[in-house]
């Protein structure tokens, strides 16, 4: 039996880490057969290399096989580098025909060489390397059942229950005509529903969404996400079947794509990880920080501008880094609202008309709201109308600002073939900061004699 880890339970990395060290490495390897792969993969990222080692060499050849398929890419290539060679055909052969292929492109091109042709489903999996790893023909399996329309339904039956084929294999049935041109599919519903002798023709659906091989994972989940599949047939420029791409492996790129977006906003490599040594969080993370330190002695040099201005009205010190980070904090809003629908598809660069002049009707509704907000503050605490003028019209100006870099920004790096979400929050606070530095100072410049 299968026993899933529980939130509530005991920390399963701390209970391996007491068999073993307690050298009860039975019941440690009795604990590991009990937990589904998935908290074995979660327990594998908490472990250090020497409980790492230990716990491969307790699990089985198909219980490593099953691991594969629930790690990360970092940890997938670890475990590649470690399992003996001897053992790794094995291994490749048990997991998915996908992960396999993932495994293989991350070893030495001889050794990936070697693994192949010792594998038994090398003719399955050679057709996947291929394709880049982010591609549909990267991320698609081999394992489909196929069809011909003259079958009956009975015939159809008969073969599912010779071939016994993986529950994510079956739900859609895919019907090819001689030369395995996708010409339909039948859902196993439809099989289960229709009389025997009814003929495969008859109840396939012709009308069949599909993606070719270089199609971006990106985009081929969107599809599926989109129609509610369960699996997404992939065809080459033919017609002909190459592959499937199943709905957990999507819901991995899902995953993976949303992380990466996140990440990527934050001026982050989409492979970052809280379990990732020191020292590579340090050459990962350390880039983008000296480009923000550059941006902000950017936002600095605005200020040292105006420092005659501030030397007469300190006080405008206290509402600099208030109009700045309402601003960032608005431009964040609508960036992060443009990059998710720009990674949905659901927008396009052509749009951009339409959602500028959204965000600039938000921009006047928010700055006059929050211009209103701190402008009466001003005006209390100095009374005189010009601190009350200057700080709410600054206030209203880095608000409008604010959304309309949020919206272009993106829209920018999409038009120019960039990745949106790269680091896009650093940029826009850049210029929020400036901008609101900017609109401050100048105004309080101009209107110093009422301030002071």
């Amino acid at each position: 039996m299968v026993t899933r880890i529980e939130p509530g339970d005991a920390d399963p990395a701390a209970r391996i880490e007491e068999l073993l060290t307690g050298d009860n490495v039975e019941a440690a390897a009795e604990l590991l057969a009990d937990m589904h792969p998935a908290d074995q993969a979660d327990l594998y990222d908490r472990l250090d290399d020497a409980e790492r080692e230990t716990m491969l060499a307790l699990l089985s050849t198909e219980a490593r096989a099953q691991l594969l398929e629930h790690l990360d890419e970092e940890t997938l290539e670890e475990i590649a580098q470690r399992l003996p060679r001897v053992e790794l055909p094995r291994v490749l052969d048990i997991t998915k025909n996908d992960i396999a292929a993932d495994v293989l492109r991350m070893l030495p091109p001889a050794e990936a060489a070697r693994a192949l042709a010792q594998m038994q489903t090398a003719s399955d999996v050679t057709p996947l390397l291929i394709h880049p790893d982010e591609s549909a023909g990267g991320l698609m399996t081999r394992g489909f059942v196929a069809l011909h329309k003259d079958m009956t339904v009975g015939e159809a039956i008969t073969l599912l229950r010779a071939r016994k084929p993986l529950a994510e294999e079956a739900y859609y049935l895919y019907v090819l005509d001689a030369r395995n041109r996708l010409e339909g599919i039948v859902n196993l519903r439809q099989l289960v529903v229709a009389d025997r002798d009814v003929r495969i023709e008859e109840v396939m659906t012709r009308d069949v969404v599909s993606v070719r091989p270089d199609t971006d994972q990106e985009e081929a989940a969107n599809l599926l996400q989109h129609y509610r599949l369960r699996a997404l047939p992939v065809v080459d420029a033919s017609g002909v079947l190459s592959g499937i791409i199943t709905a957990d492996d999507i819901i991995d790129v899902i995953a993976e794509e949303a992380t990466e977006d996140m990440y990527r906003m934050a001026g982050l490599p989409g492979d970052e990880s809280i379990f990732a040594p020191v020292r590579v969080s340090a050459q990962r993370r350390i880039p983008w920080l000296m480009v923000n330190l550059a941006t902000a002695f950017l936002a600095g040099g605005m200020v040292l501008i105006f420092e005659g201005t501030i030397a007469r009205a300190a006080g405008l010190a206290v509402f600099m880094p208030i109009i700045a980070g309402q601003g960032g904090n608005a431009g964040i809003q609508t960036i992060t609202i443009v990059v998710r629908s720009l990674a949905l598809g659901e927008i396009e660069p052509r749009d951009a008309n339409r959602i500028l002049n959204k965000e600039i009707m938000l921009g006047v509704i928010r700055g006059v709201l929050f211009g209103l907000i701190v402008g009466i503050a001003a005006f209390l605490w100095k009374g005189e109308w010009g601190w009350g003028f200057v700080v709410g019209t600054a206030m209203l100006l880095n608000m409008l600002v604010a959304g309309l870099l949020g919206t272009v920004i993106p829209l920018g790096m999409k038009a120019f073939r960039l990745d949106p979400a790269i680091a896009s929050g650093v940029f826009l606070t850049t210029f929020t900061d400036m901008l609101g530095f900017l609109f401050l100072l100048g105004l309080a410049t101009l209107l110093i004699d009422q301030l002071t």
